[in-house]
């Protein structure tokens, strides 16, 4: 059976299949960097989102002017697991992504999401979130907690993000924390943002990295059950829409492949073994949508650079284990 191909070279996506298959197959790991596909899309990817850098240190979201504190966190995140210094990462002003974030957080105001996006970047770069910019922010992640509901923010995504935080933070999980995460599951398997309605892939799947993180078993249970759930998603090409059915369509893009791809490491699974009929996988998704920039776009027929599709997708390319 024939299938479509992304606009880039055939050699390319052969070249990547068969690095992919290779590592699948326990094939040697010296050989596999020699020629790796992955290892050159993430390193074109880290070159790219160094430079753009705001001469604050931090870095934006790509549709408005200035950093933005939780595109900077990421940022850190993902810059730190590839093996980037972020305390070196300077601005022409000198400032680098940490000053940016500790100004913001010591003026204070800061969302729970975003909250819990400074919580995980602050682990990543070897940073104590319990002392920065003059407050605990761990402490401060879990005042966002409704005491009635359990439910840590106001939608299911940013309590999943701050259970990560606790978990990557080696903090115990707020009373009622996981219980309200599973019962916000849809009899799908899957989560919908707002906690009601159709479920998504975002959602889930970090709701499920959430979840193993938190010590729930990865491949039983609720967390296997949005695993299951994910994986009936998985388009033609290898990648992952935002949802489906959707009446916008379902594309894969970038920062939903690479959340599925981050879900199933946490689990265990290897993901060049996710496969689809023509030899699609995740990973090679995200390789053969990588501009020549080095940028990630959110989806192949956008293909604007995107700060947060390639933020999004360096983990993932770097296998990061987020539990």
């Amino acid at each position: 059976m024939q299938h479509r191909l992304f606009p880039r070279a055939r050699a390319l996506r052969n070249c990547a299949l068969a690095i992919l298959t290779l590592t699948a197959l326990g094939g040697s790991p010296a050989v596999a960097r020699a020629a790796d596909p992955i290892a050159t899309t993430t390193q074109r990817a880290v070159t790219w989102l160094s430079a753009k850098q705001q001469p604050d240190g931090g870095f934006g979201t790509g549709f408005s002017a200035g950093s933005d504190v939780g595109a900077t966190a990421d940022a850190i995140a993902a810059l730190a697991v590839a093996g980037s210094s972020v305390r070196a990462l300077k601005s022409a002003s000198g400032a680098n992504p940490l000053d940016y974030l500790a100004a913001k957080v010591a003026a204070g105001g800061l969302k729970t999401g975003q909250i819990a996006k400074v919580v995980a970047g602050l682990v990543a770069a070897g940073a104590d979130p319990r002392a920065f910019g003059g407050h605990d922010l761990v402490a401060d992640l879990a005042a966002g907690r409704d005491a009635k509901t359990g439910v840590i923010g106001d939608n299911i995504f940013t309590h999943s993000l701050a259970m990560l935080a606790f978990a990557r933070a080696k903090a115990p999980q707020p009373a009622g924390a996981a219980a309200a995460l599973i019962a916000a599951q849809n009899a799908s398997g899957g989560w919908a943002f707002s906690g009601v309605g159709a479920p998504d892939v975002d959602t889930t799947a970090q709701s499920v990295i959430a979840l193993i993180a938190a010590g729930y078993p990865a491949n039983s249970g609720p967390a296997g059950r949005g695993l299951s759930y994910l994986s009936g998603l998985q388009n033609v090409d290898g990648g992952f829409p935002y949802q489906s059915p959707s009446e916008y369509g379902t594309d894969s893009n970038t920062n939903s492949t690479a959340l599925v791809i981050l879900a199933h490491i946490a689990s265990g699974d290897q993901p060049e073994a996710w496969f689809r009929p023509g030899g699609y996988n995740a990973l090679g998704n995200l390789v053969l949508a990588q501009r020549p920039s080095g940028a990630m776009p959110y989806q192949v027929a956008f293909p604007d650079e995107s700060v947060l599709a390639t933020v999004g997708a360096i983990p993932a390319l770097m296998r990061q284990n987020l539990r």
